[in-house]
């Protein structure tokens, strides 16, 4: 449980999207999208209006996932309650809403489309993946439809400022590049589970994706991996586990 009823509210529906793609009162959806454009949520403050407000811009924002992994600081956190959010609607079906096309298409901007050095944190990066396998359009080269007039899109050591046109296609190629990079050794995603990056990763229907599959298969196999954590989330990282080796044994057959 977090301070923020949208955010639970939001991890509460998720493990019924994530298994069937439905939920059972649609009302639910409404809720989360009512929040989209209000103060407090991601990038509020640099005019970005396409994220989803969780938590109140007066309060610091903290949150531990069910995963186990606690988010780094305010701004990190009211960017993984967006991505939260954005999973749950795109997941149950409402990639044809605009305001959810628009949230999508923030959040790459804002996560994969920075020149240099990726600045989301592991965990941030490991969550998007999630929004790149729910896309249905995820190796289309159809241009994500992003607003770029914001202030907060404005600074030229963040975004090159000449280069604004991004696919779909484009943002599935950088985050499979960041999971190539992710998958060579725990240090390289820290303060985040390797079983975030690989659930997701599961979804993927590429050959890059596969073989970071067995990289994790691998590390997790020699013990190089997963800081203790409470029960609950050991769990949850042992369904993944049980996820990924039924894939890896299904490749194999």
């Amino acid at each position: 449980m977090s301070t923020s009823p949208n955010l639970d509210l939001a991890l509460r529906l998720w493990p019924q999207v994530r298994d069937s793609g439905t939920v059972d009162d649609p009302a639910f959806l409404d809720a989360l999208l009512a929040t989209q454009g209000k103060p407090g949520a991601a990038a509020y403050e640099g005019g970005v209006s396409g994220t989803f407000a969780c938590f109140p811009p007066d309060e610091v924002a903290s949150f531990t996932l069910p995963s186990g992994e606690v988010t780094r600081d305010d701004e990190d956190a009211r960017l993984l309650a967006h991505l939260l959010v954005t999973r749950v609607l795109l997941g149950s079906g409402l990639h044809v809403d605009r305001r959810v096309q628009r949230a999508l298409a923030d959040a790459h901007a804002i996560i994969w489309t920075a020149r240099g050095t990726l600045q989301a944190s592991p965990l941030a990066l490991a969550t998007s993946l999630w929004l790149v396998a729910l896309d249905p359009l995820q190796v289309s080269d159809q241009p994500l439809a992003i607003d770029w007039t914001p202030e907060g899109f404005q600074d030229p050591e963040r975004w090159d400022l000449e280069y604004r046109l991004f696919s779909h296609y484009d943002i599935h190629q950088r985050a499979l590049d960041w999971v190539a990079y992710a998958s060579g050794a725990p240090r390289r995603h820290p303060g985040c589970s390797a079983w975030t990056v690989v659930e997701p990763l599961l979804r993927f229907d590429d050959q890059r994706a596969q073989i970071a599959l067995g990289q994790f298969a691998t590390l997790a196999a020699r013990g190089e991996d997963e800081a203790p954590a409470l029960a609950a989330a050991m769990l949850d990282r042992a369904r993944v586990e049980a996820l990924l080796r039924a894939h890896l044994a299904a490749a194999r057959s």
